[in-house]
């Protein structure tokens, strides 16, 4: 590889190689065209003045490639895998392979919304810098919004990072502080052949540090059991009953959104007796929407379905890798009729699995990846690109997945426009055919969610059944308020 270096005058700092921890290697090991491991960031902006060029956009993000090494790494895997990939400087870096400007103004939200899911979708070529950003100017027709506006994607590999990682990072690009750190140095001094070398050096490290870790995690496994056992922990249930979102995707991905003020689920919040949580009154609004989608088809299991609710570790453990999430096995009690009673539920469920999460054992059997070897990683990913869904009666933990990332900024602009909105888009895989990702900013929450078009042949209609369901729910709280205030007045006149 023929060495060379960019330099940032007076920024005296450098981008270098950087094995990945195996926790993020997994996002690379596990990827199959039915499994692409992308995350999908949207926000939507007032559409600035005058048309946007690719000379604007292409100026605008090369201010910003100071903001984060994944700008200007690539990755490189060693031959046969014999040690984990590393992220390596690409002295070939070309801004114009990742910068695109999307069709002229005006496009319809319908034409942008296909091609988004189109770039969800496809799978990232890891033989450059695995980001891309696309810019939709002159946007008409966008939920809620009278005007055009501009709808910037931001794409990458999710082994760079997490939902919250891509909050942060948001910040840095669309923050209105107006400082951006220069362009780094980009040394290119890494060999495949050096980092073969050090692979076989350490090779005996690796096996000792794998043997010491199943040892770790087999102890915890069995401190887990016990605990489940004196119910001091709860275990979810390992299999659920398949619905038609649980089997093999096609390529036909789909996605759309409905969009709610905060303040009336905040109001919902309030208004309960009881402490719920904001994700809780989510949770529950995507298991009464997916309740009545099934139902309508005659199609609801009897027992109930599980959502795969994503955890931050952060604060939590101490994992030296970008990602750091785990997987939350949620129950939906789509079993249960009456809102109010599934929400507290919900709770319930939730409440026991974030106590499960911060369980010492727990976190130690959690962490098993970390000591894995390359080797093992990617024969798991094998396995699971082996895994068929197609006719199955079960499918383990989870039917869907709900993702609610926070955010980290009251304001993002894009070439001076204010943000509208921020969503994401989920891709979709076998087996987990309907995806949720929850995102709020300002005022205005958004609840985008991903299909499979032979799964979900009406998503306007699934969409007009989620903001029923929060209806439905926000009413049946107010009444079991006022149920529960009639009843103390009717006591108190009592007493007296």
């Amino acid at each position: 590889m023929t060495k060379k270096t960019v330099r940032a005058a007076g920024s005296g700092l450098r981008i270098t190689a950087e094995q990945l921890a195996p926790r993020d290697a997994v996002f690379v090991y596990d990827e199959f065209d039915r499994h692409p491991s992308n995350i999908v960031a949207a926000y939507v902006f007032e559409s600035p003045s005058g048309p946007i060029s690719r000379a604007q956009v292409r100026a605008w993000m090369r201010e910003r490639l100071g903001c984060s090494p994944l700008f200007h790494r690539r990755l490189e895997r060693l031959p046969g895998d014999l040690d984990l990939p590393y992220w390596v400087p690409d002295s070939e870096f070309d801004i114009d392979d990742h910068v695109t400007l999307e069709g002229r103004a005006p496009q319809s939200w319908p034409a942008v919304r296909d091609r988004m899911a189109e770039i969800a979708g496809a799978r990232m070529d890891l033989t450059r810098p695995p980001w891309e950003l696309h810019v939709f100017d002159g946007v008409t027709g966008f939920p809620d919004t009278s005007a055009p506006v501009a709808v910037v994607v931001l794409k990458f590999h999710h082994s760079v990072g997490d939902g919250v990682a891509t909050r942060e990072l948001e910040l840095k690009l669309f923050g209105t502080d107006g400082e951006h750190p220069p362009l780094l140095a980009v040394e290119d001094g890494w060999s495949a052949s050096g980092a073969a070398v050090r692979a076989a050096a350490v090779l005996p490290y690796r096996c000792a540090r794998f043997v010491g870790g199943v040892l770790r995690t087999r102890a915890a496994a069995g401190t887990v059991r016990a605990r489940v056992a004196d119910d001091l922990l709860h275990e979810p249930e390992s299999l659920r009953p398949a619905t038609r979102f649980n089997s093999r995707i096609t390529p036909a991905l789909i996605f759309d959104l409905v969009t709610v003020p905060l303040s009336e689920v905040r109001a919902a919040k309030e208004a309960f007796t009881e402490r719920v949580t904001i994700n809780d009154l989510l949770l529950t609004v995507v298991a009464g929407a997916l309740r009545t989608y099934l139902a309508e088809r005659d199609e609801v299991p009897a027992a109930t379905l599980a959502a795969m609710v994503p955890i931050s570790m952060r604060g939590i453990a101490q994992w030296n890798s970008a990602n750091q999430l785990c997987q939350m096995s949620v129950d939906l009690h789509t079993d249960l009729h009456d809102p109010v009673s599934r929400l507290r539920a919900i709770r319930g469920s939730a409440e026991r699995e974030k106590q499960r999460y911060r369980d010492d054992a727990v976190i130690v059997r959690e962490g098993r990846m970390q000591t894995s070897p390359s080797w093992l990683l990617r024969l798991a990913g094998w396995a699971r690109s082996q895994r068929a869904f197609d006719q199955v009666d079960t499918v383990p933990l989870t039917n869907t997945t709900i993702s609610n990332v926070p955010p980290v900024a009251t304001r993002l602009e894009f070439l001076g426009a204010p943000a509208v909105t921020v969503f994401g888009v989920l891709p979709i895989m076998d087996g987990d055919g309907l995806r949720h990702l929850i995102t709020s900013q300002g005022d205005q929450l958004v609840i985008a969610f991903s299909s499979d078009a032979a799964m979900l042949p009406d998503p306007q209609h699934y969409g007009d059944l989620l903001v029923r369901s929060l209806r439905e729910l926000t009413a049946a709280i107010r009444a079991e308020r006022l149920v529960i205030h009639s009843e103390g007045e009717q006591r108190s006149v009592g007493a007296e």
